[in-house]
């Protein structure tokens, strides 16, 4: 049987709203939380599918950063410098916004630096010789000079980024879900969208409708389901947790192999994830689980490269789902009168999501 709704919901709450987001991550709920601010007597809700964000926003490795140059020099080889410059000043404005935003301590924000770690003397030496140029880059683009230098850990050589730090990502969600619910923004968990169409109307799955003046899809990974001509693919993402070690020679946040590795101590446990570059076919979906040829190549990694031996166990593993645009730029327009996007952070959304928020709520008027 179809749902039906009485008329005391009408009259309350499924009275048409003036903007529904679609998707409880870092981008919606930024989204709704700077439109609000902009337009407080506007009716907003929040539609998210999940009991809590479900995505990569609390799923992710928690890392504050801007890319390291290997990252960069990749990305090079297919974008003009000009979009990788953008793609910096972008990152690290981001992150200035979030913890402006939020606040350090609730997000449990670190300032432990960043580091990007090499196996390969050989590959080591051809990005380090980029070294001066990228430092240049960032006194350019940010006013922040000698960021990156060259280094030595654990017998390994790195390159450290002075400016980069971890969080926290449940700390952060719950600071940003308590931050949007005292502005009176309406979040509705276990809401699967089924269709918006393109006067508003949004359906949801085993549930009523609802009408919305303005519809902003912000579902990132999962955003293809609705809108299936958007050319933003899914990628999952693998990450498991150490228990506690007696002595973790690692701390900080670690990039390898331009990043599709990456690895940070939580305390004494190490957090490690990535590595999809293995099986990117693979990879491209939006149903969670797990790689077992990628995770067995995380774990050889942590006991071989990071030194970790056979002594450890894993605590904790998951996937969290991504949106991948084709130039790491997420798309951020409107699609019709009525609906909007704001999509494809390209596994960088604790980087750039509230300032993608903050970008689609400057379009969309009242």
């Amino acid at each position: 049987m179809s749902y039906s709704s009485s008329f005391w919901e009408e009259d309350s709450f499924l009275k048409p709203y003036d903007l529904a987001i679609v998707g409880a991550g870092i981008v919606g709920l930024s989204s709704a939380l700077f439109y609000k601010q902009k337009n407080p007597s506007a009716r907003v809700t929040v539609l998210e599918r999940g009991f809590l964000p479900k995505g990569a926003s609390t799923r992710n490795a928690g890392f504050a950063c801007v890319g390291s140059i290997g990252e960069h020099l990749a990305d090079m080889k297919k974008e003009s410098e000009k979009n990788i410059k953008r793609r910096i000043k972008r990152r690290y404005e981001g992150l200035q916004l979030l913890k402006k935003t939020l606040g350090e301590e609730a997000i449990g924000y670190e300032h432990c630096g960043g580091f990007e770690f090499f196996r390969s003397e050989k590959e080591f030496e051809e990005v380090v010789s980029q070294i001066d140029s990228f430092n240049d880059w960032m006194s350019e683009l940010i006013n922040e000079d000698e960021v990156y230098s060259k280094g030595e850990l654990q017998g390994y050589p790195v390159i450290r980024n002075r400016l980069e730090g971890a969080l926290h990502p449940g700390k952060m969600m719950e600071a940003l879900v308590r931050k949007v619910s005292e502005l009176g923004i309406d979040i509705k968990w276990s809401s699967p969208v089924q269709s918006v169409a393109e006067n508003g109307l949004v359906n949801i799955e085993n549930g009523p409708s609802l009408r919305a003046g303005k519809v902003l899809f912000a579902a990132n990974g999962f955003v293809k389901r609705l809108l299936s001509d958007i050319e933003i693919n899914p990628a999952r993402g693998f990450v498991m947790v150490t228990d506690e070690q007696e002595s973790l020679p690692w701390k900080g946040i670690f990039h390898h192999d331009r990043g599709y590795i990456y690895f940070r101590n939580i305390g004494d446990r190490l957090l490690i994830g990535g590595a999809r570059n293995l099986d990117k076919d693979g990879e491209q979906t939006d149903q969670f689980g797990n790689n077992e040829m990628i995770k067995a190549h995380l774990k050889d990694f942590v006991s071989q490269t990071l030194m970790l031996g056979n002594t450890w166990e894993i605590d904790n593993e998951w996937s969290g789902i991504m949106g991948f645009s084709s130039t790491k730029t997420p798309i951020i327009k409107q699609l019709d009168q009525k609906r909007f996007i704001a999509a494809g952070l390209s596994g960088m959304g604790i980087a750039i999501g509230m300032e993608v928020g903050r970008s689609a709520s400057s379009m969309i008027v009242l």
